[in-house]
């Protein structure tokens, strides 16, 4: 369900994410470790770096465990995704300014598996005659044809 909105959210907000990365293991993930903080059910301690430390277990919000461990789940994850954010921004910014980042037009429009390979990745997909190797025109075919 989580997924589903995600990839909803994401077509709304008009960013590409072409390979669902973002609702799957962002989103997911933040639940993830939301979720203990809220439902830790004291069964387990903090580990230690010897193991974990069972004398004083943790619980999450809805077994009286209070804020304590979502506090720290909200500020882990806010700091993960804060310092992802950074680092990948910065990459693309670099990868942006070698003017390698995006494709061309032509790509743009017949796909990258029939501009790159002059086939579709997943042809039984495509209701159209470019879906075969000889759809795509001579000249659009790219760099390898």
């Amino acid at each position: 369900m989580l997924v589903c909105l995600g990839v909803e959210l994401l077509e709304y907000l008009r960013i590409d994410d072409p390979i669902g990365a973002v609702p799957v293991h962002g989103f997911c993930g933040i639940w993830g470790t939301l979720s203990l903080g809220f439902f830790a059910c004291g069964k387990y301690g903090v580990t230690g770096p010897t193991g974990p430390d069972n004398s004083a277990p943790l619980a999450g919000l809805f077994y009286g465990g209070g804020l304590t461990v979502l506090k720290a789940q909200i500020v882990g994850s806010a700091i993960v995704t804060i310092s992802t954010f950074a680092v990948a921004y910065v990459l693309m910014y670099v990868v942006n300014l070698t003017g390698t980042l995006r494709v061309s037009e032509e790509g743009e429009l017949y796909g990258l598996d029939l501009h790159e390979h002059g086939i579709s990745a997943y042809p039984e997909y495509v209701i159209s005659s470019l879906a075969a190797p000889a759809g795509m025109p001579k000249d659009l075919k790219g760099p390898h044809a």
